[in-house]
């Protein structure tokens, strides 16, 4: 009977697998709990808002036809991410040979803002405008270890590098965030006329 087997029961993604969830709700659970995550790891990475939909789109897309075998894998939030990457890294080339710009981004921005509590807003724009300031591998350890929270073995597998290197890396990244948190702290102080004298 198609779409009717079942799993072992096992806790890998924080979501509880039970025997007798058909695999086509194991693969929503697993969907509804990392779509989000995913979504904000590609735009701290420099993805646009518009390409990180389509990227995680396309990444689920690939999850659900090898859900099968990915059921069974010990880490399939890591191999989710593992295919993200590969898609924005393909993405990204294609942007630099100027054979694709999405300008969704433009026209939104063209928009008028709609009223809203703007320091959630305000505070994902700082920490993006931080993310991106890392070097590239600071950025994509930071980003799987603070925004998608994957452990630093699977960090380490996704990345396929060494799990000193993630450490490090990750050290490094904070050091580097704390630094550019202090600076615009700085700036804004001296700004409203608080500086300390």
């Amino acid at each position: 009977m198609k779409g009717s087997w079942s799993r072992p029961s096992r806790q890998s993604t924080g979501v509880l697998i039970r025997d007798d969830l058909p695999s086509e709700e194991a693969l929503a659970l697993f969907f509804l709990e990392h779509h989000r995550a995913l979504r904000r790891y590609l735009i701290a990475q420099g993805c646009a808002d518009s390409d990180s939909d389509d990227i995680v789109q396309d990444a689920f897309l690939i999850v659900r036809e090898r859900w099968s075998t990915i059921a069974y894998y010990d880490r399939p939030k890591a191999y989710l991410y593992k295919i993200s990457i590969r898609l924005w890294y393909r993405q990204a080339a294609l942007i630099r040979r100027g054979g694709y710009r999405d300008d969704h981004d433009n026209i939104l921005n063209a928009l008028p803002d709609s009223v809203d509590a703007a320091s959630d807003i305000e505070l994902a724009d700082t920490l993006t405008r931080w993310f991106r300031q890392l070097p590239r591998q600071q950025r994509n350890v930071a980003g799987l270890r603070l925004i998608a929270e994957l452990t630093e073995v699977e960090t380490a597998e996704v990345m396929g590098v060494s799990l000193g290197t993630v450490k490090s890396q990750l050290n490094a990244a904070r050091k580097t965030l704390r630094e550019l948190r202090d600076r615009d702290e700085r700036a804004e102080r001296k700004e409203s006329g608080r500086e300390p004298r």
